[in-house]
Order: C-alpha cells, then sequence, then structure tokens
C-alpha cells in the first residue's frame, strides 16, 4: 500500500478514509456518529477541497494509549494510525509528488502553506476513531467570534514544514478516557505552552485522576482502566499534578458562564464546562441523559449593547455572547453551543387548569436531537500565582459602576457605560496600547514604561465602543489590599464623576468594597488626568 493517497473532498471521501484507516469500524458505524454530521459542516464552512491521506502515521498521544491497555489484550490493535490532511485548494496526486521532489514544479509549498486547514488522526480502534485533531477554526465574522487560547502546531509532512493555529481536539476513548479526560487533554494544550508545564497524554491524565478515589466507591469511576468517568475531584487532581491549581466556579447562570469564561478565556486560559445533557427541554418527553464535559475554547459575540443585568442594569461586554465554541468530543473541536431560552411547562396534575410557564436559559448544543447543555459549574487549571479571582474584581466595579450610576441618570446626554472585565498580562496589555488608545487624547509613554504584575485583570469603561477608563489590578496580590496598579483616563464625564464621588466617599453607605474605596482615592485629588500611577 502506497505511503499516501490524495483526494478530492467530498463526504463520501472523507466517510471512507475513516473507514479504510479503522478496519474495526464499519461505514454504518462512521455515518452514526455525531462527529460524521459535524465534519461534514465544518469542512464546508473552511472550504475543503482536498485530502492528503498519510498512511502508517505513529501518533504519540495514541501510541502511549497503546502502551498502556490495547498491546495487553487478546485482540490485535494496530499501533500505527492514519493522519488526514485538509487544504482548500485542489490538486491530484501528481501535482503533490511534484511539489515533494521540486518545489517549483506543480503546486508551489508556499501555496500549500497558505491552504492548510488541519488534519485529524484516525485511530485503528472499534467506533472511538477520531484522534488528535488540530483543524483551523470558523472564520472570524468580523470579529465576534474569538478563539483567544489557540496555539501554532507545526506539521511535517514529508518533509513539507506547515502549521496549523488550532487546539488540538480528539474524541472520548471510554477505556482509558472519558469526556472528562479528552476536555482536560484539550485545556493542557492551551496551558501547557502558555505556563510551561508538561502535556500528558490522555492515559496519563486518567491515571492520574485514579490515584484519588471517588467519593462514591461504587461509581465507574472507581477503576482507573477501563474508566467511564472523572468526578471534579479527580479532575483537580490530575490538574495539580500538571502543576497548575484547580479552581472551580458555579456557573449556572447566563450572566456567570459568560462572565467567567469571558474573564479567563480572554487570558487565553482554556476551561473545562461541566453541565447536564438534557433532551427535549420544555416539553412532557425531558429527560436528563447525565453529566458532560466540554473543553471551552471560543465564543461569539453580538452586535447590540447587551441588557443590563442586576437593580442598577449593569452592562457587563461578556453578556454580548449569545454562541459559545468548545471540544465537545462527541461531536467535534470548536462545536458551537447557542444560548436559548426556554419556557417549562408545568405539567402536573394541574396543568390543564393553571398552566405555569418558568423561563430558562439553556445552551443548545450540536448533538442530533434536541439537545440542550445545563451548565454546573466552570473548572479553572490556573497558574498558582494568579489569586484573585474574577468576583473580587467584578464585585468591585458592580459597586463603582452602581455610585456612577446615581450620577449619570441626572445627565440625560451621558451614555451608559460597557464595562469590559477580563485576565491578560504585563506584555499584551503593553502590546495593546498602541492599538487600543489610537485616536484618544491619551499620552501613551507611561503606559508602556510602567512596572507591572505579570498577570493582570484589566477593567475598561467604553461608552459608543470607544474606551473612556482603563483600570488595571494586580491579580497576583492580596484580595483585601491595594490592587490597582495602573489607570488610564481620557477625560471623559466618568472620570469627572468618579472625582465627584471620590470628594464623599466617607460619607458612602453601606461601607464601600476595598477595590471600590481604592479606585475612587485614585481620583480624589485629580478627577482628570491622563494616567495615574
Amino acid at each position: 500500500m502506497p505511503a499516501f493517497n490524495v483526494l478530492n473532498y467530498t463526504v463520501e471521501n472523507l466517510v471512507q478514509c475513516f473507514v479504510d484507516g479503522s478496519p474495526l469500524t464499519s461505514k454504518e458505524d462512521v455515518l452514526a456518529k455525531r462527529h460524521y454530521d459535524y465534519f461534514e459542516e465544518y469542512f464546508k464552512a473552511l472550504g475543503a477541497a482536498t485530502i492528503v491521506v498519510e498512511r502508517n502515521y505513529t501518533d504519540r498521544d495514541y501510541l502511549e494509549d497503546y502502551a498502556a491497555y490495547y498491546d495487553r489484550c487478546f485482540q490485535e490493535y494496530s499501533r500505527r494510525t492514519v493522519r488526514l490532511h485538509f487544504f482548500k485548494v485542489a490538486f491530484d496526486r501528481e501535482q503533490f509528488e511534484s511539489t515533494l521532489v521540486d518545489p517549483d514544479i506543480g503546486i508551489t509549498e508556499k501555496e500549500l502553506f497558505g491552504a492548510y486547514l488541519g488534519f485529524v488522526v484516525i485511530k485503528p480502534l472499534p467506533q472511538t476513531v477520531v484522534g488528535r485533531t488540530c483543524l483551523m477554526t470558523y472564520p472570524t465574522n468580523g470579529g465576534q467570534r474569538q478563539f483567544p487560547s489557540l496555539r501554532t502546531y507545526p506539521v511535517n509532512l514529508f518533509g513539507l514544514l506547515l502549521e496549523v493555529h488550532s487546539l488540538a481536539f480528539q474524541e472520548q476513548d471510554t477505556v482509558v478516557a472519558a469526556c472528562a479526560t479528552s476536555a482536560l487533554w484539550s485545556c493542557f494544550q492551551g496551558t501547557g505552552k502558555l505556563f510551561q508545564h508538561v502535556i500528558p497524554s490522555p492515559v496519563e491524565i486518567t491515571s492520574w485522576a485514579g490515584d484519588h478515589m471517588p467519593e462514591n466507591l461504587l461509581a465507574a469511576s472507581a477503576r482507573r482502566f477501563p474508566n467511564a468517568g472523572l468526578t471534579c475531584t479527580q479532575m483537580a487532581h490530575a490538574i495539580r499534578r500538571v502543576g497548575l491549581e484547580p479552581f472551580v466556579v458555579g456557573t449556572n447562570t447566563r450572566y456567570s458562564l459568560n462572565g467567567v469564561m469571558y474573564a479567563y478565556l480572554r487570558g487565553k486560559i482554556p476551561s473545562i464546562l461541566a453541565c447536564n445533557l438534557i433532551s427535549n427541554l420544555g416539553t412532557p418527553q425531558s429527560s436528563v441523559l447525565g453529566g458532560h464535559a466540554i473543553a471551552l475554547t471560543g465564543f461569539s459575540l453580538a452586535n447590540p449593547l447587551p441588557l443590563g443585568w442586576g437593580p442598577t442594569g449593569f452592562i457587563l461586554r461578556s453578556s454580548r455572547i449569545e454562541k459559545i465554541y468548545g471540544h465537545d468530543d462527541q461531536v467535534g473541536p470548536f462545536a458551537r453551543m447557542v444560548w436559548d431560552t426556554v419556557q417549562i411547562p408545568n405539567f402536573g396534575a394541574n396543568a390543564h387548569s393553571n398552566l405555569v410557564v418558568n423561563q430558562i436559559d439553556t445552551l443548545k448544543t450540536s448533538w442530533r436531537g434536541n439537545i440542550c447543555a445545563e451548565p454546573m459549574y466552570v473548572l479553572l487549571p490556573l497558574y498558582h500565582k494568579i489569586r484573585v479571582p474574577f468576583s473580587v474584581i467584578h464585585d468591585a466595579i458592580l459597586s463603582l459602576d452602581a455610585l456612577l450610576e446615581s450620577m449619570r441618570v441626572h445627565l440625560p446626554n451621558q451614555t451608559r457605560g460597557e464595562w469590559d472585565i477580563y485576565l491578560t498580562t504585563a506584555s499584551d496589555y503593553k502590546l495593546s496600547v498602541r492599538t487600543d488608545y489610537l485616536g484618544l487624547k491619551v499620552d501613551i509613554k507611561p503606559s508602556l514604561l510602567v512596572d507591572l504584575p505579570r498577570f493582570l485583570w484589566r477593567v475598561t469603561l467604553r461608552t459608543d465602543e470607544q474606551i473612556q477608563l482603563d483600570f488595571l489590578f494586580d491579580a497576583t496580590g492580596v484580595a483585601q489590599h491595594d490592587l490597582l496598579v495602573h489607570v488610564v483616563s481620557t477625560g471623559c464625564a466618568y472620570a469627572q464623576m468618579l472625582g465627584a464621588i471620590a470628594v464623599h466617599m466617607d460619607q458612602i453607605k453601606p461601607p464601600i468594597l476595598v477595590q471600590t474605596k481604592v479606585v475612587l482615592k485614585r481620583f480624589l485629588v485629580s478627577p482628570v488626568q491622563s494616567t495615574v500611577e
């Protein structure tokens, strides 16, 4: 059998590639997988035109799983895989061979580099065949879609040097991994490069998690292999094994999930969403399918200003999120989940005479059928120096906004401000200064030269998409202390209001939060300034 083959991209050819790459999986098995629907839509969106089939490929992650489990089975499994490469330009085998021998003949190496969409590894296993997968993301749609935690994967294809900007994905294997293991593995792909820690294989993650016995010893996760799922405690134990700190945040509302996911993902940290999958929500046939774990990798922002939250109508930029993208091992990479409001009638005995309807926000998944995800919590793998949580900064700004709003309502021409809160680094902030402050009456030199901690909470106030105030808080400090390290103001009405409020700060009842008081103190002396250090 030749080392490679070149095929026109069609859904039929893609299915046949999966069947040929895994002889233990039938065509019917492939068509029955949710991944079939997903890849059909995804490659259409990416504009795939050609598949290069690379045979006898050795994949490290699969090889580790093979050595730990499959090599010791009575049934013989292959240790080699097949890797499929996708391009958005059309070419045939002869043109590709010519490029390998002489880059100036046929299609050029530069053209292949620019047209490369990524790869999918096919594991030679029954049914769970989607191995390590690195594909380009959906188009940005004018900046609405964002995938902040991506990294560059170099690819050597018979001597051709290619690369894809992505975050690796793979389907769960219920023998050496479950959905939680796959979600952790994808998160570690991002944090491994970001925080320079070892990136373990799925079998290593499951083994580490298995070092901690679950609370329920009758659970399927009580055994390392085969493993049907991990508890939150086991996932946290695996996170500690790579040198990171697990941080769990309850996110059972749309506002809380959007806020937490966005705040840390903008800092390039992917997270794990634990949720319950529910079929036919809002109907008498509604049923809970079980728990699920998804690696959160991106989001899509709607253009209209979001509705305010809470009694004062606090506007947080993350509330614009209408779609969430995640590595759902049962669907595919960057799988879309859409926020939807579902009416839940009371189907009890008195439903016909007195129908009670509740409205809840839920995530419509990309699963076949009417399947929704009910968020429970987010598990974050954090660097140990990121000590100040999102909630501390959020609550301080919420308090500050309430004070500002009490004055703004008396200024009918003053637009309501939108707050943007997210984690960043000193380097990333300084890289953004020239573009973010472009056209504003701000001296950028102090912002470029200021001494800052490595990790920061950035809080930006905008009106009509123009920056009015920028606060940087130390994310590595003590929450009860002064965390504000840098302020940039354009001298807007909001800055003047802050200065006016600061004069009467001690008279505000009840006592205001520490960080709120810190911000006001900075505006007590000079309410309008370009920078305050």
